[in-house]
């Protein structure tokens, strides 16, 4: 039995291994494809590149994982099919499910260490990347001086040149320069001959020396009845040095600090906290609101007189126990009509207010809930990645005996489907469950519900050999129950035509 589960479990390594190696590196190109160009023409040093990529690839082992399982289990048992060694273990005594299972075992492990990974190791890739990316997309493009081009990246100026020439580039002819430090418009031009760009990448500044030159600029008269005339200031140069500061084109780290708050970087103990911290506040808040509009709306009615008619003039002072004794119609039968008109005025005024402040909430109210489903969500998921492995484990293996098809041809669109079905199916719940049609529970856990009555359906029918793709097993039922009803309607016609 040992020989079984080492053969079985060699068999289902190599196929996992390549499938989930494949699948990570054609999600990450989509990543790649999705940020490439806040990646291009940064100027990034190769080791930030795959510090990003490489947490990047962490966060996708939860589309990962589940579709190499998928993948590989219907290609090791498609391909035992298809050289017939499923037949042999089977006319040896073998059962089907004796073959799978050291693979149950190693699936039930394999979810513990996803369990494991995506509540630890993905919360933490998720805070890594996204700090990481978003300090990428902040940053401006490398300093880059085409010719026949203005160039306005260093602020305050913009630099054209009609030539470069140099091992690196450095050597200038024909330098324009505006500018625009004063924040007056155009009032300085620089003009020269020829320069040399000198980069210091320790502090991060670049010396531009120019030669042989001219200088505009027009001047600002602190009269202001001379600013109308405005003087230009003209000067020739043989050299001049001009230092621009690089810093802003050099990357810089935020603090990580500033991103935990987000819901995908805690782990199932933070995401518990944060839950019931968000549920006491949500609760604190609706007490207070509930209290506010109770103490700025509440009515009071009239108090009555001796006589039984109502007094105008303390009807502030209402016992509250006085409300149930005066009846509805005396409430504006007993005063003038100006008295009642400003009555219903004042009501109509506070109920407008009212119901002005309930809307003002009810969008606050709304957001807070969505931020706490989504946490519950994200709880959810840290249970439903290690139990999807096992259940598209269930569903490849039974199928992949079934289909008696390895290689990459089949069984890949076979799982291909199948996976889609699941991620299309999980996707839409779960936003359902974001916009509070569906609980976070059933939100998280419908897809896998779904799938799991499938693959023990297949797991049976798999073991007892039952003839999955035999259209006659299927069409037997209803060719029956037509015959059953064709034989009735024709015994009714032969009774009738004898009578």
């Amino acid at each position: 039995m040992k020989v079984i589960s080492k053969f079985t479990l060699k068999a289902f390594v190599s196929p996992f291994v390549i499938s989930f190696l494949v699948i990570l590196f054609i999600l990450l190109m989509q990543f790649v494809w999705k940020y490439v160009d806040d990646l291009v023409g940064k100027g990034l040093e190769w080791y930030i590149i795959a510090e990003l990529l490489v947490y990047t690839s962490a966060s996708l082992v939860p589309l990962a994982l589940p579709l190499a399982v998928l993948l590989a289990s219907i290609m090791t048992f498609g391909r035992m099919g298809e050289n017939y060694e499923l037949v042999a273990f089977k006319s040896s005594g073998v059962s089907l499910f004796r073959i799978m299972r050291p693979l149950l075992v190693a699936m039930f492990f394999m979810s513990i260490g996803a369990f494991l990974f995506s509540n630890y190791v993905i919360p933490y890739s998720n805070l890594k990347s996204g700090a990481l990316l978003w300090d990428i997309t902040r940053s401006k493009p490398a300093f880059n001086l085409r010719t026949g081009v203005f160039y306005n990246g260093i602020e305050g100026y913009s630099i054209k040149v009609a030539n470069k020439s140099g091992e690196n580039g450095n050597l200038l002819e024909d330098v324009m320069i505006y500018d625009h430090t004063a924040n007056r418009g155009n009032v300085k031009v620089i003009s020269a001959e020829s320069g040399k760009m000198i980069m210091n990448e320790d502090d991060n500044i670049m010396t531009l020396e120019l030669y042989n030159g001219f200088s505009y600029e027009e001047m600002n008269p602190e009269n202001r009845q001379k600013r109308k005339n405005y003087p230009l200031l003209r000067s020739h140069f043989s050299k001049e040095i001009i230092r621009f500061d690089l810093s802003n084109f050099k990357m810089k780290r935020t603090d990580e600090g500033l991103f935990k708050n987000n819901y995908k970087m805690l782990n199932l103990a933070q995401l518990t906290h944060s839950i019931d911290s968000l549920d006491g506040q949500l609760n604190t808040e609706t007490s207070d609101f509930k209290e506010r509009l109770n103490s700025r709306y509440d009515y009071q009615p009239p108090a009555r007189t001796e006589e039984g008619a109502v007094s105008s003039k303390h009807k502030l002072e209402a016992q509250p126990e006085q409300i149930d004794s005066v009846p509805g119609q005396y409430l504006l039968e007993n005063y003038e009509l100006p008295e009642q008109q400003r009555i219903i005025q004042t009501a109509t005024v506070s109920a407008r207010n009212a119901k002005a402040y309930v809307y003002s909430y009810i969008g606050e109210f709304k957001n807070k809930n969505r931020w706490i489903v989504k946490h519950k969500l994200e709880t959810h998921k840290k249970f439903t990645l290690s139990f999807a492995v096992l259940i598209l484990f269930l569903v490849g293996a039974p199928l992949g005996s079934i289909i008696r098809k390895g290689g990459m041809g089949l069984p890949v669109v076979v799982a291909i489907l199948i996976f889609l079905f699941y991620h299309i199916v999980s996707t839409t719940t779960e936003k359902l469950g974001r916009d509070f049609v569906l609980t976070p529970f059933g939100a998280m856990w419908l897809s896998s519900m779904i799938l799991l009555p499938f693959g023990l359906w297949l797991t049976y029918k798999s073991t007892t050999d039952s003839a999955l793709f035999n259209s006659e097993r299927y069409w037997q039922p209803i060719e029956r129950l037509f015959k059953k009803l064709f034989t009735r309607k024709k015994r009714h016609a032969d009774m009738s035509a004898d009578a």
